[in-house]
């Protein structure tokens, strides 16, 4: 091929190839930098969280344009998990957990960020960087992930077109979403006047109204069917059999089970939230509203079941709810929906002997193990088996 007088080769000949070459390059690049700076904030979050989560808030605030600014700093207190300026407004006084002030006294940081308010997430168990803001005056909440789980990111926003479709108000409005240049993912929705129902008391009173308008979700997302050995596969009862040997299932439980996963047959399966618990519903004057649909997604709907009658303080109520608002007709080889409940209890429940070695040494161990017990309790009530 003829050259020209530099030397060079005509334009086509290798400028494509190179400008490949280059975009590949520059992609892997993003991604080792996303991976660095993404490990450097789980090091800096086990230093100081409060630190690296107003860091991150500030980074949010510079690019959502939702979401008002602020250039000089000012001081925050933290108060447990949360933190807050001084003073801060009463409308997000309910997004604050419970929690008590840290053991070596009150700490303050000072950063450029318009939040009225920053709480950490609760499980940490990684150095995982995860927290929520409030914002009073535009009535607006943020969500941060710093992991860049950006698979966590589609499900909250695959849940707003669902849920939006067919119950908008069990949601909060979608207002923006996005992902930083080191790969922290965030989320603004609007805010919901409401207090988290906190209590089991609270969610054994709610549990029919949640039924009802997730039955609905589910009709207007449609239903299909599951063959149980690929929801209960290989694994799963490797999982299973792990926690019986722990000796948390009793042996009537452990036979019951088997004896359905050996029936085999299919299960209902739809939209389902994924953690149905009293801190992720909000009691609002037009109704009840679901928040952080993270772990959303198509699954069998008693799961979504089990969590309400597990963490209810009137399971015998809340069963009854079950079987009152999702008595559904059956289709040809499905399990009978108190089969299906059973099912879900010990799915959730086959994950004990992983969770528990790693929550080993953890200060929430303990409230694990109660959760499981209580759980054995609530697959012992749906199988009817003796207490």
């Amino acid at each position: 091929m003829p050259q020209g007088p530099s030397g060079d080769r005509p334009p086509g000949g290798q400028t494509r190839p190179q400008g490949v070459l280059a975009h590949t390059r520059g992609a892997v690049a993003r991604g080792r930098r996303g991976w660095q700076a993404s490990r450097t904030r789980r090091a800096a979050w086990r230093a100081d969280p409060h630190v690296v989560a107003l860091d991150l808030v500030r980074q949010v605030e510079r690019v959502a344009s939702d979401l008002p600014r602020r250039l000089l700093p000012r001081t925050f207190v933290a108060q447990g998990r949360a933190l807050l300026p001084a003073p801060a407004p009463e409308l997000v006084r309910s997004l604050l957990p419970a929690s008590p002030a840290p053991p070596n006294g009150v700490e303050r940081v000072a950063s450029p960020v318009s939040a009225d308010a920053v709480v950490l997430a609760k499980f940490a168990l990684l150095g995982g960087v995860k927290l929520r803001a409030a914002y009073a005056s535009p009535r607006l909440t943020l969500a941060v992930d710093g992991t860049g789980d950006l698979a966590r990111l589609g499900r909250i926003r695959a849940s707003h077109r669902v849920v939006g479709a067919s119950d908008p108000d069990l949601i909060p409005p979608l207002v923006a979403h996005g992902v930083l240049p080191d790969g922290a993912c965030w989320l603004v929705e609007g805010w919901v006047d409401g207090a988290p129902l906190a209590t089991g008391v609270s969610l054994a009173t709610a549990a029919a109204e949640l039924l009802e308008r997730l039955r609905q979700v589910h009709v207007g997302h449609g239903v299909e069917q599951l063959r149980l050995v690929d929801w209960w596969d290989v694994p799963r009862r490797a999982r299973w059999q792990e926690t019986v040997r722990t000796g948390i299932v009793p042996p009537l439980v452990d036979e019951a089970v088997g004896g359905l996963l050996d029936a085999g047959g299919t299960v209902t399966t739809s939209w389902c939230h994924g953690d149905l618990v009293a801190s992720n519903v909000l009691r609002a004057p037009e109704g009840l509203v679901l928040v952080d649909w993270e772990r959303a997604g198509v699954a069998p709907v008693m799961l979504d079941a089990a969590r309400l009658h597990l963490f209810s303080a009137d399971p015998g109520q809340t069963l009854v709810d079950v079987r009152a608002r999702w008595a559904w007709p059956l289709s040809p080889g499905e399990l009978g929906h108190a089969q299906q409940l059973a099912l879900a209890h010990a799915f959730q429940l086959s994950a004990y002997a992983l969770r528990r070695a790693g929550l080993e040494g953890h200060p929430r161990s303990a409230v694990y193990e109660r959760q499981a017990r209580r759980s054995v309790d609530r697959l012992v009530q749906v199988l009817d088996l003796p207490g």
